[in-house]
């Protein structure tokens, strides 16, 4: 282990591009289904709340997706929050042939370790407990939420394409976090599969991914309707996904999708028109390997965040859910392409 992560550091500092090929061999995509799937926060949010969890499960079953894609907030155990509900969750989602996709957060570590082999320990030993704990119930997941975010520089002129819009002094602690809970993951379960989600167009966090040799497999990309037709972005990016898939080597699954703010600005139409037209092109394609919606419920209670209480699928009007026409479009795409 000691020696093996000598080398592994070694190959990082010194910027060493031989080893990209070892770590990222071209991906194989032909086997496996196109991996259909919807957001939620059961662990975390007022609208997800423990009397909702029948529904939530019942909603997949109609909508026929294969994966729930949720926050999981973990701590330095690699214990989920509200765990007896999240390990509810996991046992009811299996019975109705759903697979659980937790996006990890990471919160509570605590520690003021700035060597990068102290961070990776600690990290690595996060990972380790919290397959452990759940692994039997997982095959892919997401560690953290737009993460190439928390290392951009406060610019708006800044797209994200190059290192100059990086907080340089923040990505060595992310990189080593990363390179620590995903080794431990797949310590204890090699064939897991984890993705790193990114937005927009900054793909200089991919190379940044690629320059600390970072163990993931899938690109788990988040695209909302201000930034156009993801197969034909807005501004000078045009049709850059088969470009992303030549240079990194990554099955590409879009892991949010929907209109700005969903129906805060845009109407059931609108929403219905733009999620019709992309999904259309993004199927056509054949490149996307996964697509999950953003989101299941409609969030009246956050308040605080106007921007992000209109994005659900199905929203509780009176005494009843109410679905959205995007329900409907959805549910038929699925059906159409499984």
């Amino acid at each position: 282990m000691k020696e093996q992560m000598i080398s592994f550091l070694k190959a990082c500092l010194l910027n060493v591009s031989a080893i990209f090929f070892v770590y990222y061999p071209l991906y194989a995509q032909a086997d496996r289904a196109f991996a259909w799937g919807v957001n939620g926060h059961p662990l975390t949010q007022q609208a997800y709340k423990y009397r909702t969890l029948n529904d939530q499960i019942q909603l997949l079953k109609d909508l026929g997706v294969g994966y729930y894609r949720i926050d999981v907030p973990i701590n330095a155990e690699g214990k989920a929050r509200n765990e007896p509900y999240f390990l509810e969750l996991l046992e009811k989602l299996k019975a109705a042939g759903v697979k659980p996709m937790p996006a990890l957060f990471p919160n509570g570590i605590g520690g003021a370790e700035s060597d990068s082999i102290s961070i990776y320990n600690k990290y690595f030993s996060v990972g380790e407990k919290f397959i452990n704990r759940y692994g039997g119930h997982l095959d892919v997941l997401e560690v953290g939420n737009e993460w190439d975010l928390k290392l951009m520089k406060k610019n708006a002129r800044n797209d994200g394409r190059k290192a100059s819009h990086y907080q340089t002094h923040l990505i060595g602690k992310q990189m080593w976090m990363l390179a620590g809970i995903i080794d431990g993951m797949k310590k204890r379960k090699s064939m897991l599969r984890v993705s790193m989600s990114l937005t927009w167009v900054h793909w200089y966090y991919l190379d940044i991914l690629k320059q600390y040799a970072i163990n993931y497999d899938i690109i788990g990309y988040h695209w909302y309707s201000n930034m156009g037709n993801i197969t034909k972005a807005v501004g000078p990016y045009g049709n850059f996904l088969p470009k992303i898939a030549e240079r990194y080597n990554k099955e590409i699954w879009i892991t949010e999708f929907n209109t700005y703010r969903g129906n805060k600005n845009a109407s059931f139409y609108k929403q219905d028109t733009y999620i019709k037209s992309s999904l259309t092109d993004i199927i056509n394609q054949r490149l996307v390997k996964g697509f999950f919606i953003y989101e299941l419920f409609d969030q009246p209670d956050l308040k605080a965040y106007p921007d992000e209480m209109s994005y659900g699928l199905v929203y509780f009007d009176t005494d009843s859910y109410k679905k959205k026409p995007i329900y409907y479009t959805f549910k038929e795409f699925i059906k159409m392409h499984k």
